[in-house]
């Protein structure tokens, strides 16, 4: 399983990096903070679950601005620019509706997302349990 790297640009011109892997209809992940696309990828912490949620989608991934392969030093880290960052990675896939799902942090950023208007997220989905292609392998 392989991941495709690509970069798009926020509103205010913060560049993000962002990935997807596997195929078919696409889930995004709103990341937490401190993460990196190539390490996270390979990382055993994460593994088992990139296998999972690519196995019958595709899994839409971003570095959020300030870390990974995004720009570091970016002037504004608001919930509203973290928003926007989610907007330019969708826009960049030219995905017009999705389902979200948000771990930590990433789960305000998901629902501040779902709550604007013109919103596209098709729903949050309720824990990965309830669905049988988001469940990670048990060992």
């Amino acid at each position: 399983m392989k991941q495709q790297i690509r970069f798009c640009t926020a509103r205010d011109g913060v560049r993000i990096a962002f990935a997807t892997a596997g195929e078919g209809p696409p889930l995004v992940r709103v990341n937490n903070w401190f993460t990196h696309l190539e390490l996270d990828w390979v990382n055993p912490v994460w593994r088992h679950w990139w296998e999972a949620l690519t196995d019958r989608r595709m899994l839409v991934r971003y570095d959020p601005r300030g870390s990974g392969l995004s720009d570091r030093d970016p002037a504004d880290v608001s919930l509203d620019a973290l928003v926007s960052d989610r907007t330019a990675v969708v826009d960049a896939l030219g995905l017009a509706r999705f389902p979200l799902i948000g771990l930590c942090q990433g789960g305000a950023i998901a629902i501040a997302y779902a709550a604007r208007p013109r919103r596209r997220a098709l729903h949050l989905p309720r824990p990965l349990q309830s669905d049988p292609a988001a469940r990670p392998p048990t060992q």
